[in-house]
């Protein structure tokens, strides 16, 4: 934090001047006002040691006293899950703009939690399975979402681990080169494929 320096020292048996002692109490009175309009703190002042938990609150923050002029043009956050939306559905009014991840395989692969929410593209030039494990083994949440091309000619087979159902129609394997599929957990142990698919 900055240094708060005071303009005039007084030492016992002397006499104070009236305009000293103003211009000592009006030095403290800016630093002080300079705190509350954000300045004076020196880079790193104030970490999360410094603030007790939950001591920030909504009701301490100003109406529109955090605004986007005062965020930098990108945020990063440091845990990638933001919660959960308070009411049913996170709405945005305007696009939101993300960058799914790829994972490659050459052959037999089991879907690992890592995978939820990316593409697991297949390159193999015979046939071969992607395999859905049971929740007991990888706990995906209700909703998981994973997204299965087949960039081989090779043909893709999707399938759950035994005690778990894939649904699908008309049948669980990518029809093609370049086909593409969605594996959508429904419950539990099941969920449906959902794409260019063939029996």
């Amino acid at each position: 934090m900055a240094t708060l320096t005071i303009p005039n020292t007084f030492v016992n048996a002397t006499t104070i001047v009236a305009a000293e002692h103003n211009a000592n109490f009006t030095a403290v009175k800016n630093f002080v006002d300079a705190l509350s309009a954000g300045t004076n703190f020196d880079a790193g002042a104030i970490n999360t040691e410094d603030i007790a938990s939950s001591a920030i609150t909504e009701a301490k923050i100003a109406a529109n006293a955090v605004t986007s002029s005062k965020l930098g043009t990108s945020l990063t956050l440091t845990t990638p899950n933001i919660g959960s939306a308070t009411a049913t559905s996170l709405n945005a009014s305007s696009n939101i703009v993300y960058h799914i991840q790829t994972t490659s395989t050459t052959g037999n692969y089991t879907l690992a939690l890592s995978d939820d929410g990316k593409v697991v593209e297949s390159n193999n030039g015979t046939q071969f399975t992607i395999t859905v494990p049971l929740n007991s083994a990888v706990a995906f949440p209700v909703g998981t979402q994973i997204t299965v091309i087949q960039t081989g000619a090779g043909t893709t087979v999707l399938a759950g681990d035994t005690g778990v159902t894939v649904n699908g129609t008309p049948g669980l394997k990518l029809r093609a080169q370049w086909s593409a599929a969605v594996l959508l957990k429904r419950a539990t142990d099941t969920w449906v494929a959902i794409g260019d698919l063939s029996a």
